[in-house]
C-alpha cells in the first residue's frame, strides 16, 4: 500500500536540484574565470597599446570591445552570484 511518498518523486526532484546546481556552479566559475583573464589582459593590453606609436588610433576598436565584453561579464558574474549564493 503506497502512501503518495513512496514514488520516488522526491529524490528525482532532488537529484535534478543537484544537477542544476551543479551546472550553474560550473557556468559561474567559468565566467568568473574569463573576467579575471580578460581583466589580466586588459591591464596588460591597455597600457601597452597607449604606449606604443600610433596605438590608440590602431588599437581603439580593441579596447572597446575589450571593455565592453568586462562591463558584460562583470553584470553576468553578479547575476551569476545571486543564483549560485
Amino acid at each position: 500500500m503506497t502512501n503518495g511518498f513512496d514514488d520516488g518523486s522526491f529524490n528525482t526532484t532532488h537529484e535534478n536540484s543537484r544537477v542544476y546546481t551543479f551546472f550553474m556552479l560550473l557556468f559561474f566559475q567559468f565566467a568568473l574565470f574569463c573576467l579575471v583573464a580578460l581583466s589580466f589582459i586588459m591591464v596588460v593590453g591597455v597600457p601597452v597599446i597607449f604606449a606604443s606609436p600610433d596605438g590608440w588610433v590602431t588599437s581603439r576598436q580593441f579596447v572597446f570591445s575589450g571593455v565592453s565584453l568586462w562591463l558584460v561579464l562583470v553584470f553576468l558574474v553578479g547575476i551569476l552570484n545571486s543564483f549560485v549564493a
